[in-house]
């Protein structure tokens, strides 16, 4: 390391100097470098005289710094970047260049300061300060004199100042005057530093309303450990507070009630027995309620299954134009009981776990164009372009569950709608596949709202899972949207998914399985019995005890071209099957001397000891949870709940003969 004639003093203070300390000729060179230059760089004596000071700046910061430094000339320059290390480590410093002389020769003084440490520090300031800022809970500074020197946003939630409100006010403003004492008392306390923690009291609003609050009062100290003021945390205890007095109200009305029941072993006696009862007729109640559920749909659906029967029977035959409009109020009347009907047990299938399809014929495209009008209204309320596409190939009548579909749509609607504050929502269908009587449909709803957090993705299809969203709105107030929709999805043997990216926008799909609308006749005209030219060679029995039901069943398959047979309860259909060749039995389940499970069973024992397989489907006004699962495990091979209409009965009976 050459002296360059320094004396030894200066030798001594740039040895030992604490800063990276360089000596650059005029061109920058390196021509001196200290021991703290060595250690921080890496760089052994030989390879850092061979390099510039250049070679040290962080190739992205390079450019910049030899601009900064084109024009050095007499005077200093300070200014911060970034060095490399011999092994490529990367580090901010704080770099000077002061001009110098030395022996006559010009050169260039350089100070190099690390300040990696005081950066992070700085970031832990901030993040610290955007922590308190941001925290619910209210959190307030006050100086010697009991100034407020710093407010932050809980704080305005709390207290309902606003910062530049509040911030230079005396703290006896948010103190209520009866307890002004008491707070002088604690405020002292904290100026000799002490702490008080989780002391329960009231405080003043803005409007003047006392609220009760925990507080953790601290005192703040300078460099020099010296006091300068105080910080206050508070909570709202309000709902606490009161739930506390209702909870003392209430136990001293259980404590009243107590006693009064203490007074004689005998009546204590007694109402421990009313108790017992009044549990037993609690269970009871429960299982009356599901048992009245049951009851209801089928006493309910199988009046339901004549009305709407005949109502399709008669849309069928050639009638006067006069009649169609009350025909078709008939319908509809007829469908809206039915619906509510369906709504109560859809409280039942939720809790039990168990949600089932109503499969009936719908037009797909009247259900989307509607569905696009509602949507296109609500995103023009928002400003929110909204686009959409449905594939022509889309088939427009089909069978399935057409509430379900729209309750999904409407649900991945909501959120797009309730997280897309700017930019377009929109709604694509296209047709991904068809097999037989079978199509599979693909539906997209994309946004450019918020997006969805990284934490959120994998639980964003659980119960009660949500994320906050612009303006302290949220997704469903209980979380249950999207897993009834996946939900809902399952059981229409699709599948759900979805694609977001925070702050660019989410694109929800799912795929639906429907069954192709066959053979759809026309509007109110006859059935002509040789469209389905095979359906004479085949006898269908009816097993119902129900005489509306079987005249209804037997119009149907009448108007469908079918033979068929008639048996009122399980024994005299198994009679009958002795008799005459029989290829599907349309089942009732509550009947007299012999139920349709009971007769099902009875028929799969006798065909142990034959080859053919003969087609069930149960017939029943029960629709409860489970009541699907129980006729497939009794032996049916399917299962259609009353009322349905003509398309159904023929659709199924398609599938199996």
């Amino acid at each position: 390391m050459e002296d360059f004639n320094l004396n030894n003093s200066n030798k001594k203070m740039l040895k030992n100097s604490k800063y990276i300390t360089l000596i650059l000729d005029m061109q920058w060179k390196i021509i001196y470098g200290n021991k703290k230059a060595l250690s921080s760089l890496k760089y052994t004596n030989e390879e850092l005289l061979s390099m510039t000071v250049f070679d040290l700046i962080s190739p992205d910061e390079k450019s910049s710094v030899m601009n900064q430094l084109k024009n050095f000339n007499s005077e200093e320059f300070h200014f911060n970047t970034f060095y490399c290390t011999k092994d490529s480590l990367k580090f901010p410093v704080e770099v000077s260049f002061i001009p110098m002389e030395l022996n006559s020769n010009k050169i260039i003084l350089n100070l190099t300061r690390d300040i990696t440490l005081e950066l992070q520090r700085e970031e832990e300031i901030e993040t610290l300060a955007s922590i308190v800022e941001y925290s619910e809970d209210a959190i307030l500074s006050k100086d010697l004199n009991d100034i407020i020197t710093s407010w932050n946003k809980g704080a305005e939630k709390l207290y309902g100042y606003k910062k530049d409100e509040i911030i230079g006010m005396h703290i006896s403003k948010l103190i209520p005057d009866e307890i002004i004492g008491d707070v002088e008392i604690i405020l002292d306390k904290t100026k000799k530093g002490m702490e008080i923690c989780h002391h329960e009291t009231t405080r003043l609003t803005k409007s003047g309303k006392k609220i009760f609050v925990s507080i953790c009062i601290s005192p703040i100290y300078n460099r020099e450990k010296k006091i300068i003021g105080a910080s206050a945390i508070a909570r709202d205890m309000s709902d606490k507070k009161s739930k506390e007095k209702q909870l003392k109200e209430k136990y001293e009305e259980l404590s009243a009630i107590y006693e009064e029941l203490a007074s004689t072993e005998e009546e204590l006696r007694s109402n421990y027995i009313e108790l017992e009862k009044a549990k037993i007729e609690a269970e009871d109640a429960n299982i009356a309620k599901a048992n009245f559920l049951a009851n209801m749909s089928h006493e309910i659906r199988t009046p339901l299954n004549g009305i709407i029967g005949t109502i399709d029977l008669i849309s069928l035959m050639e009638i006067k134009e006069c009649t169609k409009p009350y025909l078709e109020i008939l319908r509809n009347s007829s469908t809206h009981l039915l619906d509510i009907t369906n709504n109560i047990l859809d409280i039942s299938k939720i809790e039990s776990g168990k949600i089932e399809l109503h499969m009936k014929v719908f037009d797909l495209k009247n259900m989307l164009d509607t569905f696009i009008r509602e949507i296109s209204y609500a995103c023009s309320n928002k400003n929110i372009k909204f686009t959409y596409f449905i594939d022509p190939l889309v088939p427009s009548e089909l069978i399935g569950d057409e509430l379900k579909l729209k309750q999904i749509l409407i649900n991945l609607f909501n959120n797009s709608l309730k997280f897309t504050k700017k930019g377009y929502i929109s709604f694509k269908v296209k047709k991904i596949s068809q097999v037989n009587e079978k199509v599979v449909l693909e539906f997209c709803i994309e946004d450019t709202g918020t997006g969805i957090k990284e934490k959120f993705k994998k639980q964003i299809f659980k119960k009660f899972v949500y994320q906050q969203a612009p303006q302290n709105e949220y997704y469903s107030t209980t979380g249950l949207g999207l897993l009834i929709s996946k939900e809902l999805v399952k059981i229409m043997n699709g599948d759900i998914w979805f694609e977001s990216a925070e702050n660019i926008g989410s694109i929800f799909s799912f795929t639906a399985e429907f069954l192709l609308y066959f053979d759809k006749s026309v509007d109110s005209k006859l059935i002509p019995a040789d469209t389905i030219p095979h359906t004479l060679n085949k006898n269908i029995l009816i097993v119902e005890d129900n005489e509306i039901n079987m005249q209804i069943a037997c119009g149907m398959l009448k108007r469908l071209g079918y033979n068929f047979s008639s048996a009122y309860n399980g024994n005299q259909a198994l009679k009958i099957l002795e008799t005459m060749p029989v290829h599907l039995i349309l089942m009732d389940i509550q009947m007299p001397e012999l139920n349709g499970l009971e007769t099902t069973k009875i028929i799969r024992k006798n065909e142990l000891h034959e080859k053919y397989h003969m087609p069930i489907i149960a017939m029943t006004a029960y629709a409860m949870p489970g009541d699907r699962e129980l006729c497939i495990e009794g032996g049916m091979d399917d299962y259609i709940s009353k009322p349905f209409d003509i398309y159904i009965l023929k659709n199924i009976l398609q599938r199996f003969l």
